[in-house]
């Protein structure tokens, strides 16, 4: 780490760049022998550039909590990302459909109701958007 971290003003961030890039790998390498997509979850590190590294690994795309954080992720560059949380109100319907006509979205849903609401916006909108069922 260079300096003794008894010396530095806390808190601080500590990153292992190599702890990093070996997790990345063994991640990706575990995803392609076992032939499935890795879509990690970017809520550990919420870093678009740590995302870039994990797709240049191999991960198709990026998972992420909230509309907020996809559109920052979005922002700064990631094209394919997943919502994992469910989007109910008309303000996060709007948002996730113009995330969509930027990007390539997936979003959860977990009811009939919720599917024919984002189908609606997005039919509406002329984008595609693509929904898990949980």
């Amino acid at each position: 780490m260079g300096a003794d971290s008894n010396d530095l003003a806390t808190p601080f961030l500590y990153v292992d760049l190599d702890r990093r890039s070996s997790n990345i790998d063994a991640m990706a390498a575990a995803a392609r022998n076992l032939g499935v997509r890795l879509r990690p979850h970017a809520k550990t590190h919420k870093v678009p550039e740590i995302a870039r590294l994990q797709i240049a690994a191999g991960a198709t795309g990026i998972t992420l909590a909230k509309i907020s954080e996809a559109e920052v992720f979005v922002d700064a560059g990631i094209d394919d990302v997943f919502v994992a949380y469910q989007i109910v109100s008309p303000a996060q319907v709007e948002r996730l459909v113009r995330l969509a006509r930027r990007a390539k979205v997936r979003c959860a849903v977990d009811s009939r109701e919720g599917a024919e609401r984002l189908s609606r916006a997005a039919t509406d909108a002329g984008v595609e958007l693509g929904v898990l069922l949980e």
